[in-house]
């Protein structure tokens, strides 16, 4: 009795440190073609100190994707102007690319990305905590501040841009 009694009071008198190796700075989802592609919405939302998280909802009207591009926002030199180009249906059906595969991590188990083309529905990636993506990348990307620019495109030419700035400290 007298040990549950003192692990409850050092439990209430402990100090608890909140911190975040990652955050979610903005989000910007553009759309270059309206004809080819619609957002329903794109956010950031902060539900309190420690919970914030990423939603997004596109409805393609003309498909597939085949280009992405990640650039990194300031002039460190881990990811400086590190361009790649993907065929998304292939990666999605073959998952050979181990960059792209870091990244389509990240959000996979909260989007219904969860087969190969053609997509005929709504693609959503729905309340992607920052937390899951601290647990992915803190051993990964070093401390800075970052852009992730995808670019989305059809045949070369780009319909859509999906841009989230990030901070990783």
């Amino acid at each position: 009795m007298i040990s549950r009694r003192f692990s409850l009071v050092v439990a209430l008198i402990s100090p608890i440190g909140i911190y975040a190796f990652f955050e979610f700075n903005n989000a910007k989802c553009i759309i270059r073609n309206p004809e080819v592609l619609t957002f329903d919405y794109c956010y950031l939302r902060s539900v309190n100190r420690t919970y914030k998280y990423f939603s997004m909802k596109t409805k393609f009207l003309s498909l597939p994707v085949d280009n992405t591009w990640v650039y990194k926002r300031d002039n460190r030199h881990i990811f400086d102007r590190y361009n790649v180009t993907v065929d998304g249906c292939r990666f999605l059906k073959e998952r050979n690319n181990a960059l792209v595969n870091v990244l389509f991590g990240i959000f996979e188990e909260f989007s219904n990305l969860n087969h190969t083309c053609p997509f005929d529905h709504d693609i959503l990636v729905e309340k992607l905590p920052v937390q899951h993506v601290n647990t992915l990348i803190k051993y990964i990307v070093p401390d800075g501040r970052y852009i992730l620019n995808t670019t989305w495109s059809i045949r070369k030419v780009p319909f859509a841009e999906i841009i989230v700035y990030f901070t990783k400290f």
